[in-house]
């Protein structure tokens, strides 16, 4: 059986479908992944999770990059608003902090440990929320409107970077 080639760049949505803005890594990954029907990308997957921690290194492992989309819980949050952040910035995504599992940037570091090769370039996009501790399948409407903005940039992004 021939060796399976892992894509070079993983989109990795992260959220909760039920708790209305905590979706948003989801939308986003969908929204992406609509887009890219119509426009293909080649050597990137769209994959989503409701999880993050050790999970993290199964999704990810074999990439060059990483792109990862989560919701964003701050004090008084500007809903919508996205924030780029890396490893060490990830505070306020409950997924990405670890709160009953491994952080992000320790998924990494085991990931090395073990000698298992990960993304060299992770961004992550964190998108600020207003609602998420109540069980709602609808997103406040300007995190809605932050999915498709996103997501058409990310492609936009993904398609230069093909180019190059």
């Amino acid at each position: 059986m021939p060796a399976v080639t892992p894509p070079s760049t993983i989109v990795l949505g992260l959220g909760n479908p039920v708790l209305g803005d905590d979706a948003v890594g989801l939308r986003v990954a969908a929204a992406l992944q609509q887009l890219m029907v119509d426009d293909p990308l080649e050597g990137v997957q769209v994959l989503t999770s409701t999880r993050a921690g050790f999970e993290l290194v199964d999704l990810l492992a074999g990439a060059t990059r990483a792109i990862i989309i989560d919701c964003l819980e701050v004090p008084d949050p500007t809903p919508g608003r996205v924030r780029r952040l890396d490893l060490k910035q990830v505070a306020g995504s409950a997924r990405l902090v670890g709160a009953h599992d491994i952080s992000v940037a320790v998924a990494f570091e085991l990931a090395a440990a073990l000698g298992i090769r990960m993304p060299r370039t992770v961004e992550i996009y964190g998108v600020e929320a207003a609602s998420t501790r109540e069980f709602e399948e609808r997103m406040t409407p300007e995190v809605e409107c932050a999915v498709v903005t996103l997501a058409r940039d990310l492609h936009l992004r993904l398609k230069q970077r093909a180019r190059e």
